[in-house]
């Protein structure tokens, strides 16, 4: 997903706090799956694995965040409220379970080459004559930049009982490793290992809340393709056309008819700023 599309309100994040930067704009950076990408990518990924869910059931209000009020003299099954939390952090003052977190356990850079997959992007155009003959040209139109990240995310789940505690781990790790595996990878987050701690618990108003980390070992990248602008390029073509043999014995209108070749050479091609333009000579 391009860098400008991924922090919309609503699909991710919990914070009361975002920011907006033209950084990724200004150097032409494509894509980045670092930190705020792969918390948004698995909040939003469980978020729709458990809007189908007919027990642990997540809703969320007209803005995106949880669907959290007050519920006070509601009964338990109503459909006022998200019976499961997923976000990045608690956003409440009153706590709610059960609950799932996404934390950011760090990670390092890993570079793919020495001059960071420095390739081109090109622009694929074809050319038909009168004749039915096709030439393929490529035009480059970016330079592009690619690197590897090496990240560690973690999963929090809390729940007031041991049993749900159990069946969450079991939803939440199959839903990572087999129902949502291909489409976070081609969101540009793979999932190279996924490891299950242990379970804890800890006394929470007479009671206790029992928590368990499921922990994710990743792989994701970044890319930049920075615009090519006043490319000059000649491109030579060469078209021989033949037509076929008649049979007529006529040897003098075929060696006039028969076949003849041209040459066709575009000496520039100027690609303007906003590549709408181009001047043939």
């Amino acid at each position: 997903m391009p860098i400008l599309e991924q922090a919309s309100p609503g699909t991710g994040s919990n914070g009361d706090h975002r920011v907006f930067s033209d950084f990724f704009a200004n150097n032409h950076i494509v894509q980045n799956v670092a930190v705020v990408q792969p918390k948004n990518l698995l909040i939003q990924s469980l978020r729709d694995i458990f809007r189908k869910d007919s027990i642990f059931t997540y809703r969320d209000d007209e803005y995106g965040f949880p669907l959290t009020p007050d519920l006070t003299g509601k009964p338990l099954d109503t459909e006022e409220s998200t019976k499961i939390l997923i976000s990045d952090i608690y956003r409440y003052d009153v706590k709610f379970f059960p609950a799932i977190t996404i934390k950011h356990d760090g990670g390092a850079y890993k570079p793919i080459s020495f001059n960071q997959e420095g390739t081109y992007k090109y622009r694929i155009d074809y050319i038909e004559d009168a004749y039915g003959g096709r030439r393929k040209i490529s035009t480059p139109t970016h330079k592009v930049y690619a690197g590897k990240w090496e990240i560690n995310i973690s999963v929090g789940v809390y729940c007031e009982s041991s049993s749900e505690l159990q069946e969450l781990i079991d939803i939440i790790t199959m839903g990572l490793q087999y129902v949502l595996w291909n489409d976070l990878r081609a969101s540009g987050l793979f999932i190279q290992g996924l490891s299950i701690g242990g379970e804890s618990s800890e006394p929470y108003a007479n009671d206790y809340i029992y928590s368990q980390n499921i922990t994710l070992r990743c792989l994701s990248e970044w890319r930049v393709e920075i615009p090519l602008e006043n490319i000059i390029e000649k491109i030579m073509f060469y078209f021989d056309s033949v037509k076929t043999e008649t049979g007529n014995g006529d040897s003098s209108a075929n060696s006039a008819v028969l076949r003849y070749s041209d040459i066709l050479e575009l000496t520039k091609i100027w690609t303007t700023t906003n590549n709408k333009q181009s001047n043939w000579f």
